[in-house]
């Protein structure tokens, strides 16, 4: 009855000569010499299609302790039921069945992993100082190679911050840690709530010169090939290890109508919803109608000029500045107009001119003819007036709580503003007229020139408003069945089913369910006032919509921030944790790095461990209770604690 070779472990029938499996127990599958009674007296023992089972065989499967007793391994059939309980008896004061039920209980006490929690408590707030410490670096895009002079600046101060996890690259692996479990808890709580997903994605090159994609997910890579098929595996690579609509910026490798990413994506998952980001959609209708007018290019060129005659040259740059505060004007940036950029940076470069004229005059003494016309005037006017228009739209519709039924209003009103310029000029443009009836802008002389031709304002923006209206359209069926929930467009007295066919269109398309939808429509068409709560599925699903890639824009000038010429160029990973950190990540003030710290020290070493140059184990002063003699420990230890010294 004493302790031997270990194993394997079957359950031994005391009915029938043969093995049987461990299953749980019913009601009445006790042997059938017991009565109810007597079951309860034996609590010890376990049962299973009326055979004993003793604790001994699931203590053996997990820890493989000693053998059972002799006469629990050679018992023999019988129908006495004194021999029967005689028997049990023996077996439960067996030092054998007395060592597995210790371990049981050590083991339903997880006392190995119930001690790391248990660590104490300097140990713990130390690892959590350098997790504080490797977060700030994260939120304020700095090195990691500023952790070592960080930690060496707390700890003059009275800072605890342990004996290890000095080195950059131990920041780096806090980060990524910290990242992981971050995206975890987000994945986790995103797929428990069952909501839709929109996904939307852009490409760029990242300071090494490599073709990385910008995935953002809206519930709410590193890539070697930018050709559509490429993108299109590291999406869904992306989206797979991630734990998961599809919106992109419209260029040809994206949307192509034969090869695009959207068109692959689609043969492949045909419920999916394609969208193109309207902010560039708003810059393709303004390029379209600065291509119609002809006399549009003659500003734009001239905006050019002047851009390149400062952006090359540091010297002209200094010239400017020193004219700017000569005439007590504020000068700001020129850039390009028109161009690839969105209209709202179009609309920063009028204002800049507009403003800084004073400095120009003064400065470029060359230029001073077409500066100080009335035609160039007017034409500064009227393009600071509509892309003041189109810049307030484009801010608006790279809001990350826009919907498209917000956005479908804000477009038409703007479209109306602009018509109506027609009519009635804008406050800029009327400045501008003014000026040339009197000859005289913000006290500079205007000189006509008889061969510079003029924006024609009916042409232009006629030409916007068409092209405006052909990019930007809705045309597509969820789209227009989406309206429905607006309330602004109904009847003034709808119908009981008013917008039936619609909603049972858009449960189809988002599978989601037709009767409940309907209640709820119909409680909003008795009470307009109110928020079904049987609609609320189907409004959140409108939310998830994703007007632009304005989140995906902000990404990029995120990472342009990390890969800064202040540090070295790291790899696209470290990149990804340092953005997933920044983006969802809490104010340094409110990071709290416990929870971080549980997880990782299940795997890693804590602050204050042994920091040895050699290669020796490390050891950690912890609580161990003491365990039954004959059990394997090394199976429940946790992998730092066997852990040898970096």
């Amino acid at each position: 009855m004493g302790c031997g070779h270990c194993f394997p472990c079957y359950i031994y029938s005391l009915q029938f000569n043969h093995f049987c499996c461990f299953s749980v127990d019913i009601n009445n599958d006790w042997p059938d010499l017991w009565t109810a009674k007597q079951k309860e007296d034996f609590l010890l023992k376990q049962w299973t299609h009326r055979n004993i089972v003793c604790v001994c065989v699931c203590v053996c499967v997990c820890v493989c302790v000693c053998v059972l007793g002799c006469i629990w391994k050679k018992w023999t059939i019988t129908t006495s039921l004194f021999a029967f309980r005689n028997k049990v008896r023996k077996h439960a004061l067996s030092k054998a069945h007395t060592q597995a039920v210790n371990v049981a209980e050590q083991q339903n006490k997880a006392a190995i992993e119930n001690a790391m929690e248990n660590m104490s408590e300097s140990y713990m707030k130390e690892t959590e100082a350098r997790f504080r410490t490797a977060y700030h670096l994260a939120k304020k895009n700095r090195p990691f190679s500023d952790h070592e002079s960080l930690i060496e600046l707390q700890e003059p101060n009275g800072v605890k911050m342990g004996s290890i996890l000095y080195s950059g690259y131990s920041a780096t692996q806090i980060i990524q840690h910290v990242a992981s479990e971050m995206q975890s808890k987000i994945v986790s709580n995103i797929i428990a709530s069952s909501s839709k997903l929109a996904v939307l994605i852009d490409e760029a090159s990242s300071l090494s010169h490599k073709a990385v994609m910008i995935v953002s997910i809206k519930a709410s890579i590193q890539e070697e090939s930018p050709e559509a098929d490429g993108i299109e595996q590291g999406l869904l690579t992306c989206l797979s290890s991630a734990g998961f609509t599809f919106v992109s910026d419209g260029a040809s490798v994206m949307l192509g109508k034969k090869s695009g990413v959207a068109t692959r994506l689609t043969s492949r998952f045909p419920k999916l919803f394609v969208w193109h980001c309207m902010n560039h959609r708003l810059e393709l209708a303004v390029s379209d109608a600065v291509d119609e007018v002809n006399s549009v290019n003659h500003f734009k060129t001239f905006i050019q000029k002047l851009y390149s005659l400062y952006s090359t040259s540091n010297k002209n740059e200094h010239e400017l500045i020193n004219a700017a505060a000569e005439v007590g004007s504020q000068l700001l940036l020129i850039g390009r107009i028109l161009d690839v950029r969105w209209v709202a940076s179009s609309f920063r470069i009028v204002c800049a001119v507009r403003t800084s004229l004073g400095a120009l005059v003064q400065m470029y003494r060359g230029l001073l003819d077409r500066v100080q016309s009335p035609e160039f005037i007017c034409d500064l006017g009227l393009m600071y007036d509509t892309l003041h228009e189109l810049s307030l739209l484009s801010q608006e519709l790279q809001s990350r709580s826009i919907t498209l039924l917000r956005a479908e209003h804000l477009l038409k009103r703007s479209i109306g503003v602009i018509q109506s310029f027609k009519e009635s000029p804008g406050e800029k443009y009327s400045e501008a007229l003014e000026a040339k009836k009197t000859g005289e802008y913000r006290s500079t002389a205007l000189k006509t020139i008889a061969k510079l031709k003029s924006i024609n304002p009916g042409q232009f923006l006629q030409s916007l408003v068409n092209n405006l209206e052909k990019r930007l359209c809705f045309e597509d069926e969820t789209i227009k069945d989406l309206s429905i929930l607006d309330l602004s467009e109904w009847p003034s007295k709808p119908s009981i089913r008013h917008g039936e066919e619609q909603i049972k269109r858009l449960c189809k398309r988002f599978n989601l369910c037709t009767d409940q939808a309907l209640n709820g429509m119909w409680d909003l068409l008795e009470e307009p006032s109110s928020e079904p709560k049987d609609l609320k599925p189907l409004m959140n699903c409108m939310k998830t919509f994703p007007v632009s890639t304005a989140e995906c824009e902000r990404n990029l000038s995120l990472m342009n921030n990390i890969s800064s010429d202040k540090r070295a160029v790291p790899l696209i990973s470290n990149i990804s944790n340092l953005m997933m950190i920044n983006i969802n990540g809490p104010p340094t003030s409110k990071f709290v790095p416990r929870k971080y710290t549980r997880t990782w020290l299940k795997s890693h070493r804590a602050a204050s461990s042994v920091r040895s140059s050699h290669s020796i184990d490390t050891l950690i002063p912890i609580q161990i209770p003491r365990v039954p003699p004959g059990t394997l420990l090394a199976a429940h230890f946790p992998r730092w604690l066997c852990r040898k010294s970096d």
